[in-house]
C-alpha cells in the first residue's frame, strides 16, 4: 500500500483561476516526485458562469484512478465549495478565504458547514494577494502558497511550476504571481494557531528525462507526430480540440500541416484523401462529429483505403453534455454505417496507452487498409498522469503498406482476393498499377460488380482482413486473477483504472476476484475472453453509459447473465462504487 495517498480539491467560480492553480499544483507534485493523476470539471459554456474544480491525487505509488474522498478541500468560492463538503474525507484539511472579496452570509459560508472533525484553516487570500501585488487576481497563487506551507512541499516546486506557467506573459506577471505564492506561503506558515498533523514526505526524486506530467490529449499528439504524421484535418469539438491546437504549433516544424476544414464530413473525406495518395493523416473529433462521418468511413472500408480516427467520447446522445464524460460511443464505433461494415476499434485505459494506440493505429491502418478508431472519452484525453517519458521503437515506426510486387505490374489486381484478405495498395500514379477506387461495390480489379456472387465474396474478403488484424491488436490482459474465481471483471476505457484499485481492495479483504482488461474492442480476442469468463462463477462489466455497451458486445461469450454496473451521470467513475457492487455480487 502506498505511504501517501492524497486527494486534493481546488473549487471556485469560473474566473477565480481554479484550473490554472490546479495545473501548477499538479507540475509541482510531479516535480517533487509525487505521482499525480489529475482531471478537470468545468461548465460547457465558452464563458461559463458554474462551478470549476480541479481534482488531482498524488501517491508515492502509481495512482489508477481518482478518488471520490477529498483530503484537501481549498475554496476558492464559499457558494460553490459548499457542493463539495458531502466528499470530505475524516480529518480532512480544508483551506478557506476567511476575507472574501464579496461577503459571503454566516448561514452560507463554508466554514459554517464544515465538519467538526476538519481541520479548518482560514487566511485573508485577498487581503495577501492585494497587498503582495496590488491586485486580487492572485489568490489562486496564495492558496497554492498556504497549501505548500502546511504540506510541508518545499516551495522551490511550486516556485518552477509557476515559472513554467507564467514566464511565456513577461517578468513582471511572474514576478507577481512568485510573490503572491510566497506570501500565502509565509502566512501560514508564521501562524501560531495552527500546526500540521502529517506533512508530506517528498519522495525520491525521479529524472525529469525519465517522467513527465502529460494530458491523454498531449500524449495523443505525441504518439502521432512520432508516427510521422503528414497532415491533420479537423473541426473544432469539445474534448478534441487541443489535439488540433496542439498540432497546429508542433506538426508544421516537422514539415506537416493542419487544415481546419467546413466540418466533420469534409474532415474524414481529406484524410482518407492523404492516405489514398500515400501520406499519413488523422482527424479528431467526438460523438456529435463522428456522427457525420459515418458514411465516409464506411466509403473507406469498401474502397480499403487507410484511415485514423480518434473519437473523444463524452456524454450524448447528440450534443449531450459537451463537457462530460461518457463510454457510450461504442456501438457507433463499431457498428456505425450502412451494411456490413467492420473496421479497426482501440480503446486506451491510461494516458500511456494514449501514445501507444495512436502510434499503433497508422501501422495497422496502413497494413490493414481500412480505417482504425481510437477511441477514448473526455476524462481520459484531459485528464494528466505521471508517466514514462514515451518513445517508439524502430519496428514501430517502420511503413505499414504492403506494396504490390514487380509481377503485378500491368496485370494489376488492387482488391484481389487472398487468403488473409489483404491485397497490396499502390500508390495512384505508379506506373503500370492502374485501378479504380470507388465506393460501389466492385471485382477485383476495381470495375463495378453488381452480382451476388461477387458481394458476398468481397464481403467474406473485407470481413477477413479485419479478424487477421487480431495478431497485431492488443491482447486482453489478466490482473490479480487465479484459476478459478468467484467473480471476474471486465473492464474497458478510462474505467479500467478504477476496475483496477476496486480489485485491488477485494485482496485485502480475501475476496476471490480478477480482472480482465480489453483494449481492442474490435475485432475483439473471443477466445482469450471466454477462456477467463468460463474460469469465473460471474461476470461483473462496469462501464459509463446507460446500455452497458461491452456487455452487449461480448456477453453472448458467457453462458450465464452478465451483471451490470451501468452508470450514465457524466462523471468518471470511482474504485469504490464498483467495490460495493463486487461485494453485493459475491
Amino acid at each position: 500500500m502506498p505511504k501517501v495517498d492524497i486527494t486534493i480539491e481546488i473549487c471556485g467560480m469560473s474566473g477565480n483561476g481554479t484550473i490554472a492553480a490546479g495545473g501548477i499544483l499538479n507540475q509541482a507534485m510531479s516535480r517533487a516526485g509525487f505521482s499525480v493523476i489529475a482531471f478537470d470539471s468545468y461548465p460547457a459554456e465558452i464563458r461559463g458562469f458554474g462551478r470549476c474544480i480541479a481534482h488531482s491525487r498524488i501517491g508515492d505509488e502509481v495512482m489508477q484512478a481518482l478518488s471520490d474522498k477529498i483530503n484537501v478541500l481549498i475554496s476558492l468560492d464559499d457558494q460553490q465549495s459548499l457542493s463539495r463538503i458531502p466528499f470530505l474525507a475524516e480529518k480532512a484539511f480544508v483551506l478557506f478565504d476567511n476575507k472574501p472579496p464579496v461577503y459571503v452570509e454566516e448561514n452560507r459560508s463554508l466554514a459554517a458547514h464544515i465538519k467538526t472533525d476538519a481541520q479548518l484553516i482560514g487566511m485573508p487570500m485577498t487581503d495577501i494577494s492585494a497587498g503582495a501585488t496590488g491586485s486580487t487576481r492572485g489568490r489562486n497563487i496564495c492558496a497554492l502558497g498556504g497549501f505548500a506551507s502546511f504540506m510541508g512541499i518545499p516551495p522551490e516546486f511550486f516556485h518552477k511550476a509557476i515559472e513554467k506557467k507564467f514566464i511565456a506573459k513577461g517578468k513582471k506577471i511572474l514576478e507577481a504571481n512568485l510573490k503572491s505564492f510566497d506570501e500565502g506561503y509565509f502566512h501560514v506558515k508564521e501562524k501560531k494557531d495552527f500546526q500540521p498533523s502529517s506533512a508530506l514526505s517528498v519522495p525520491k526524486k525521479a529524472s525529469e528525462k525519465e517522467t513527465i506530467l502529460i494530458s491523454g490529449n498531449d500524449s495523443i499528439v505525441r504518439g502521432a507526430l512520432d508516427a510521422d504524421l503528414k497532415l491533420f484535418f479537423g473541426y473544432p469539438i469539445t474534448p478534441a480540440t487541443p489535439i488540433m491546437e496542439s498540432l497546429a504549433k508542433l506538426l508544421p516544424e516537422r514539415g506537416g500541416k493542419v487544415v481546419q476544414m467546413e466540418d466533420e464530413i469534409a474532415s474524414i473525406g481529406a484524410v482518407l484523401g492523404s492516405f489514398y495518395a500515400g501520406k499519413r493523416a488523422m482527424t479528431a473529433t467526438s460523438g456529435p462529429g463522428f456522427a457525420l462521418m459515418t458514411e465516409l468511413i464506411t466509403h473507406g472500408i469498401m474502397a480499403e483505403i487507410p484511415a485514423v480516427i480518434l473519437n473523444a467520447q463524452r456524454a450524448g446522445p447528440s450534443t449531450g453534455l459537451p463537457t462530460k464524460t461518457e463510454q457510450s460511443d461504442l456501438q457507433s464505433a463499431v457498428f456505425g454505417g450502412p451494411g456490413d461494415s467492420a473496421r479497426i476499434v482501440l480503446a486506451p485505459t491510461n494516458v500511456m496507452e494514449c501514445y501507444e494506440f495512436t502510434l499503433k493505429s497508422f501501422q495497422i491502418a496502413e497494413r490493414y487498409q481500412t480505417p482504425v478508431i481510437i477511441l477514448t472519452d473526455f476524462f481520459l484525453n484531459n485528464r494528466v498522469e505521471s508517466i514514462k517519458n514515451p518513445a517508439a521503437s524502430p519496428e514501430e515506426l517502420a511503413d505499414g503498406n504492403i506494396y504490390p510486387e514487380e509481377s503485378e505490374k500491368e496485370n494489376y489486381s488492387r482488391y484481389r482476393d487472398t487468403k488473409s484478405g489483404i491485397s497490396s495498395r499502390a500508390v495512384p500514379g505508379a506506373e503500370g498499377y492502374l485501378y479504380n477506387a470507388t465506393g460501389l461495390e466492385h471485382s477485383e480489379k476495381g470495375d463495378l460488380d453488381f452480382s451476388p456472387e461477387n458481394h458476398m465474396k468481397m464481403s467474406e474478403k473485407r470481413h477477413r482482413k479485419i479478424y487477421e488484424a487480431l495478431v497485431d491488436l492488443p491482447v486482453p490482459v489478466e490482473a490479480l486473477s487465479s484459476p478459478k474465481m468467484d467473480l471476474g471483471v471486465i473492464a474497458w476505457g478510462s474505467t479500467y483504472g478504477a476496475a483496477l484499485e476496486a480489485v485491488q481492495k477485494t485482496k485485502r479483504r480475501k475476496l476471490n476476484v480478477g480482472l480482465l482488461k480489453i483494449t481492442s474492442i474490435f475485432p475483439y480476442h473471443a477466445n482469450v475472453i471466454q477462456q477467463f469468463m468460463e474460469r469465473c462463477d460471474k461476470i461483473l462489466i462496469p462501464e459509463l453509459n446507460y446500455e452497458g455497451q461491452l456487455a452487449n458486445l461480448i456477453g453472448h461469450l458467457y453462458k450465464k447473465r452478465i451483471i451490470r454496473l451501468n452508470r450514465a451521470t457524466g462523471i468518471p467513475m470511482s474504485a469504490n462504487v464498483i467495490l460495493e457492487k463486487i461485494e453485493t455480487c459475491i
